[in-house]
C-alpha cells in the first residue's frame, strides 16, 4: 500500500482524530438502549479511528496514519491504568475467593418497561498524574486481567473492527476475545445485555487515552496550539 505524504498524512489525522472525538460524544452523551446491537454499533465508530491511527503491520506493507505523520509515534508516552485482577485469596473455611473485575461504569434508568445506560467519561484532569508509557506498551501490553484471561487493547480493538463488522465479517474472533465477552454478565431492567458493554467501557477509554495523546504530541500539527 503506497503510502501518504506527510501533508496528507496530517490532514487525514485531523479528519480521523475529528471522527474518533464525534465518536466518543456520541457514546458518552447519548442514552444507549440495553441493545447488543446499538452498544456495539456505538463501540465499533471508535474502534475503527484507532485502528486507523494504530494498527501497523509494516511485513504486510500496511502502514497506520500515525506511523506517516512520525514514525517514531510508538514511543510517545500515553497515560494507560491496566485493570488487574487482585490475586486469589483462600478463606478461613479453606475455599478459594476469586473476585472477577468488571471494567465497566455505568448509569442505568429504568422507567417501567424502558431502560437504557450511558457511560461514565475518562476525565482527563482526573487522570493526569496516572503513569505513562510508550505508546507500543499500552497497544500490546495487558489492559485487563480478570484472573483467567488477559486482553490487551490491540486484542480488543481488532477483533472489534475485524470480527465484528468494520473492516470484514468472520468467524475467527481470537480466544481472548471471546473469552472476554463470556466473562460476567450486565442486565438493564432485568434483561441481560450484550457483554460488549463491559468491553466497550475499555474502548472508551482506550479511545480517549488516544485523543488526548494524539492533542499532547501533535497539538502543533493540528493547529490546537
Amino acid at each position: 500500500m503506497k503510502h501518504l505524504d506527510r501533508k496528507d498524512a496530517i490532514e487525514k489525522l485531523i479528519v480521523i482524530r475529528h471522527r474518533l472525538d464525534a465518536a466518543l460524544d456520541r457514546f458518552y452523551k447519548n442514552e444507549l438502549p440495553g441493545d447488543p446491537v446499538a452498544l456495539e454499533a456505538a463501540v465499533l465508530d471508535i474502534s475503527t479511528p484507532i485502528r486507523v491511527m494504530v494498527h501497523h503491520v509494516p511485513e504486510k506493507k500496511s502502514a497506520c496514519l500515525l506511523y506517516q505523520v512520525d514514525p517514531e509515534y510508538w514511543k510517545k508516552l500515553i497515560h494507560f491504568q491496566p485493570l488487574i485482577n487482585p490475586p486469589s485469596k483462600t478463606l478461613p473455611s479453606g475455599l478459594t475467593s476469586v473476585s472477577r473485575s468488571i471494567p465497566v461504569n455505568v448509569h442505568f434508568k429504568i422507567d417501567g418497561a424502558a431502560s437504557s445506560m450511558s457511560f461514565t467519561r475518562y476525565d482527563r484532569q482526573a487522570h493526569s498524574e496516572e503513569p505513562r508509557t510508550a505508546l507500543k506498551n499500552w497497544w500490546i501490553d495487558t489492559v485487563w486481567d480478570s484472573g483467567s484471561n488477559k486482553v490487551s487493547n490491540k486484542d480488543i480493538v481488532l477483533a472489534m473492527v475485524n470480527k465484528e463488522g468494520g473492516a470484514h465479517v468472520d468467524g475467527d474472533a481470537s480466544a481472548k476475545y471471546r473469552a472476554a465477552k463470556a466473562q460476567g454478565h450486565l442486565s438493564v431492567g432485568g434483561k441481560q445485555i450484550s457483554d460488549i458493554a463491559r468491553l466497550g467501557s475499555l474502548i472508551g477509554i482506550a479511545g480517549d487515552e488516544l485523543l488526548e495523546y494524539v492533542d499532547q504530541n501533535f497539538a502543533d500539527l493540528l493547529g490546537r496550539n
